[in-house]
């Protein structure tokens, strides 16, 4: 190679080493910006680890994110109490269409002050102006708005009474026996015992319509039998206890006393049986069931037994249908009697089994049973269709009834609760009108809009920047941080967690992806670098070989 063209081969070589080594430095700090970055996904991975939020957690374990309207709205997650949403200064944060519309009832001014108005302030005028605004700028129901109205204002919030509202007491299943099994607390002057209504004390020969009250000759009953109300008979009939009730526990009958004092907790905690001498039931459903779910709340108004909201009284409906279904499906005959679910026995051994059976003697039916099966369905309806712990089938011993779990929460209404929703709700806003009136509402824009958005609530609130209001034991509101008040609770975030560590998976895979990349560029530049270096070496040789020999010639 002349000595020119080595040169040039030279001046290449050393331009294509420059080139690698620069890019050799390119990829280093590449590969040192990726590092950073990963270090930083995970450094915020971690801090996300310690995520947070707002929940509110009511009486009944029910967990929801913490809004606005949770705390602002009546309904049972509230106890139909107002949570106020204050500042520093005591003011009450309203939502625009609210303040407008304590602003036009003349209850606060234009800085939110209340204006202490003798003609509005604090009176039942004031409040239904308060109630007209809301509907007028569209933040209330007109309907519900004159309900409101119709109720009486009362001092509700500033030492007025205050109204027993729980919704809901848990009883686990041996308290709710026991509950069930309530004796009578006075006899009533006619003969018929009855309880007070709204408890789960109510009998079993009342739902039934036994009279045993009867004292005449004609009427003098056998103790093992008890008329109804108003009594069968058939002229054909040898017997003459033709179309009476027999109630029997473990195949023995009651007496008219033991009838009389009879409740469901007794059902539930033994064996018991009721026929119709001589004649069938017309109707299970009828006749039997929904007289025994009546005693628990079917058919009635929320408040009554474990007809506590809207979706128990649904329940206690489902389970009506789905009790009924399971006895008259899947007929079968044994003994000359119809037996339904395929079960065989005989009326003394009624109880045995989860079914109605016939006879020549009448139709008995397992009241024990019955009653497990329907609490056993309305359990499954209120935990959801999802629930497979429970169970029934065709013979007792098969079944799993919910009453066999001594740990299951039933929620039963306390008889001195108030009970209409309308009440509730006046009262509702008797607190708010009063709370505004009392302290008024904050002008601050900001606040005021961004209030209903629940991850600005949250952190204002877990700043201190604002407070929630709530009512205490001596009728009167306090502020206080946002773990004072019985239900709003600080949780992890799993969410957030979850999402988090998504997103740092995502990440790092990207930058391990990028690393990889940059780890397979560095090797082929540095093998090339290498080459590129042989290849240096030689022909920096050769060039200092050919100018050594050129000097050489001319030297001689």
């Amino acid at each position: 190679m002349g000595l020119a063209a080595s040169q040039a081969r030279f001046l290449a070589i050393t331009s294509r080493k420059m080139n690698c080594e620069f890019q050799s430095m390119q990829i280093a700090q590449d590969k040192l910006s990726v590092t950073r970055d990963l270090q930083s996904a995970a450094t915020k991975y971690q801090n996300s680890m310690n995520a947070t939020k707002l929940v509110w957690d009511t009486d009944m374990d029910e967990v929801y994110d913490l809004s606005y309207d949770i705390m602002m709205t009546p309904s049972a997650l509230n106890d139909y109490n107002p949570y106020l949403i204050t500042d520093s200064q005591g003011k009450i944060v309203l939502t625009d269409s609210m303040f407008n519309a304590a602003l036009a009832a003349g209850i606060i001014d234009e800085q939110g002050d209340p204006t202490g108005n003798k003609d509005y302030a604090f009176t039942k005028e004031g409040r239904d102006l308060f109630l007209d605004a809301l509907v007028a700028n569209g933040q209330l129901a007109a309907t519900t708005a004159d309900s409101v109205k119709s109720q009486d204002y009362t001092k509700s919030g500033i030492g007025g009474e205050i109204l027993d509202k729980t919704i809901a007491d848990a009883l686990t299943t041996t308290g709710f026996i026991n509950e069930l099994s309530s004796k009578y607390e006075e006899d009533d002057p006619s003969g018929q015992n009855k309880y007070k209504e709204g408890d789960l004390k109510y009998s079993v020969a009342d739902a039934f319509g036994i009279d045993l009250s009867a004292a005449d000759a004609d009427n003098q009953l056998d103790s093992k039998f008890c008329y109804t109300t108003s009594p069968e008979t058939d002229p054909s009939a040898s017997d003459t206890d033709f179309g009476k009730y027999v109630i029997t526990n473990n195949g023995t009958a009651l007496s008219r006393e033991e009838i009389k004092n009879l409740s469901l907790g007794d059902l539930l905690s033994g064996k018991y049986c009721i026929t119709i001498v001589g004649k069938d039931f017309a109707d299970l459903k009828t006749d039997i069931l929904i007289p025994l779910a009546g005693l628990l709340g079917y058919n009635q108004k929320a408040g009554v037994g474990i007809n506590v909201d809207d979706e128990s009284k649904s329940a206690l409906s489902s389970a009506i249908n789905f009790t009924n279904k399971h006895y008259i499906d899947d007929k079968a005959t044994v003994n000359s009697g119809t037996v339904y679910n395929k079960i065989s026995g005989s009326i003394s051994k009624a109880h045995n089994y989860n079914g109605v059976i016939h006879s020549d003697a009448g139709e008995t039916i397992s009241l024990t049973n019955l009653l497990k099966t329907y609490l056993t369905y309305f359990a499954i309806a209120i935990d959801g269709a999802l629930n497979t712990e429970f169970d029934v089938e065709d013979k007792t011993e098969d079944c799993t009834y919910v009453t066999d779990d001594l740990n299951y929460y039933f929620l039963t209404k306390p008889e001195s609760s108030v009970t209409e929703t309308d009440l509730l709700t006046a009262d509702f806003y008797n607190q708010l009108y009063n709370q505004i009136c009392l302290c008024g509402a904050t002008t601050d824009e900001i606040k005021r809009n961004m209030v209903r958005d629940p991850e600005y609530l949250a952190q204002a609130l877990k700043n201190g920047q604002l407070f929630i209001s709530s009512l205490n034991t001596d009728g009167y509101f306090y502020q206080g941080a946002y773990t004072l008040n019985g239900y709003v609770a600080e949780v992890t975030d799993e969410e957030a967690i979850a999402q988090a560590e998504m997103e740092y998976e995502i990440t790092k895979s990207k930058l391990n992806y990028k690393e990889e990349t940059l780890d397979l560029k560095m090797k082929n530049i540095d093998t090339e670098l290498s080459a590129l270096t042989t290849e240096y070496d030689t022909v920096k040789n050769l060039i200092s070989k050919n100018v050594e020999k050129v000097f050489t010639m001319f030297s001689t």
